[in-house]
């Protein structure tokens, strides 16, 4: 069983044998490849009680997309500015956010889910406040 458990690099042949874990028998089973459904996965069947489940060939490396390095810079720069308010404002008064409190800009709030946040906006009945990790739009002046 042990040369079976090598890492493999592509999808093994149809009706070749795979040693996995069965969920249903909980132990490991040698699985039967029914048929190939994408370049990377296959459909396997467990020998022993003919439950059926996705063969995945296991991911080498995570690719960096595009879409995760974007929010990786936006998260740092959301840090950055936080950063900033935080030195420009200093360590003034902290109000606890309401619905029904009226904030104005550049007023330090603390959130009860999101923590210390930065007011930079006040339209109608949102302001748009610089949390540490994102900014997010609350809802003020209501009554």
């Amino acid at each position: 069983m042990e040369e079976l458990k090598k890492e493999v690099k592509e999808l093994p042949a149809v009706a070749q044998r795979l040693s996995l874990e069965c969920k249903k028998c909980q132990c490991e089973r040698f699985f039967i490849v029914i048929a190939h459904t994408a370049k990377t996965s296959a459909k396997v069947e467990c020998e022993v009680c003919k439950s059926k489940k996705t063969y995945k060939l296991p991911s080498i490396k995570k690719k960096v997309t595009r879409k995760r390095a974007t929010r990786r810079l936006a998260a740092e720069k959301q840090a950055g500015r936080y950063k900033e308010l935080k030195e420009q404002l200093g360590s003034g008064e902290v109000i606890p956010y309401k619905m029904t409190s009226q904030f104005k800009v550049n007023t330090a709030i603390n959130h009860p889910k999101f923590g210390i946040g930065f007011i930079t906006e006040v339209s109608g009945h949102a302001i748009q406040v610089a949390f540490e990790d994102v900014n997010r739009a609350l809802v003020h002046n209501r009554l």
